[in-house]
C-alpha cells in the first residue's frame, strides 16, 4: 500500500499518573476514519483518485509493576494512494503500518516522563488492538 503522512502527529491528549495502588492496563485501540483535507484557500481536498483517513490511537497503559498509567490520543492524517475505499477492506498489516509511527510516539513521550518523574525511563514496548 502507498500512502503519504499529511500532517504531522497531533498529541491531542496525553496524560500521566502515579498509581495509588499497583495495577497493570494495556488498552491500545487504533480508530480509522474518512477525513478530508483542508487546503489554504479554505477549499477542500477530497483526494481524487486517492482517500485521507485520520489514523487516531487512543490508549491507557499501566505497564508492570503497575506504579504509574499514561493515557490520551494521537492522530495523523493519512493518503492512500490509488485507494477510494471506506477503510474496512484493510488488511491488519496496513492498519498496523499506518499506526505504528503513532505507537512509536506514545513510547517515546512515556521514556521522556518517566525519565523525568522516577528518574529512570520506562521503554513501552506494546502493540495497537485492531
Amino acid at each position: 500500500m502507498d500512502f503519504e503522512r499529511e500532517t504531522d502527529v497531533v498529541v491531542r491528549s496525553f496524560h500521566y499518573d502515579l498509581n495509588e495502588e499497583p495495577k497493570i492496563k494495556d488498552e491500545v485501540n487504533v480508530a480509522f476514519r474518512k477525513a478530508a483535507k483542508q487546503n489554504e484557500d479554505g477549499t477542500t481536498d477530497d483526494g481524487g483518485d486517492s482517500s485521507y483517513f485520520e489514523v487516531a490511537v487512543q490508549f491507557e497503559v499501566a505497564p508492570a509493576p503497575g506504579e504509574f498509567t499514561v493515557s490520551g490520543q494521537i492522530s495523523q492524517i493519512v493518503k492512500l494512494e490509488n485507494y477510494r475505499g471506506d477503510g474496512q477492506d484493510l488488511s491488519s498489516d496496513d492498519y498496523k503500518l499506518l499506526s505504528r509511527p503513532l505507537v512509536e510516539y506514545i513510547e517515546t513521550l512515556t521514556y521522556e516522563v518517566t525519565q523525568i518523574t522516577l528518574d529512570q525511563p520506562v521503554n513501552l514496548n506494546f502493540k495497537a488492538n485492531f
